[in-house]
């Protein structure tokens, strides 16, 4: 028994490259999986604060991401539209609080156009609960 940490080593030096290299491989296996649940939880947070304080997001048949890129982020192409007595069901069910309704589609000078109601100020919130605000502009 007292001689098989010499024999281990003597083999390990025997066989270094071997060793090295899955020394290496290891330690990139690992690097690589921190790596990437790093980024997924960085990429959870992220979609989580960018709007806050909001539980549903209701929009015409698409899919699920298609409907939250488009409305939040304003990325992709246009969705159908639901119509305004469906907006006015839904805000009036007791376990809605609030509702914003927004319309997307046409642009002005390469800028997208947001048609919404006061509502839209006065309750999104971005980041950490902030609230939009005008910018001066030309």
């Amino acid at each position: 028994m007292m001689r098989l940490f010499p024999l281990t080593l003597a083999s390990l030096w025997n066989r270094r490259l071997t060793a090295g290299l899955t020394v290496v491989v290891i330690a990139l296996s690992v690097s690589l999986l921190l790596g990437v649940e790093r980024l997924r939880s960085d990429a959870r947070a992220s979609f989580a604060s960018t709007v806050s304080g909001t539980d549903l997001i209701v929009g015409a048949r698409s899919g699920p991401v298609q409907l939250l890129l488009y409305s939040v982020f304003h990325i992709g192409d246009a969705t159908n539209e639901i119509s305004w007595p469906a907006v006015q069901r839904i805000a009036a069910r007791r376990e809605v609080a609030w509702v914003v309704p927004l319309s997307l589609g046409d642009s002005h000078r390469g800028y997208r156009v947001v048609g919404t109601s006061a509502d839209f100020f006065k309750y999104y919130r971005y980041g950490d609960r902030r609230a939009l605000s005008f910018a001066a502009g030309v």
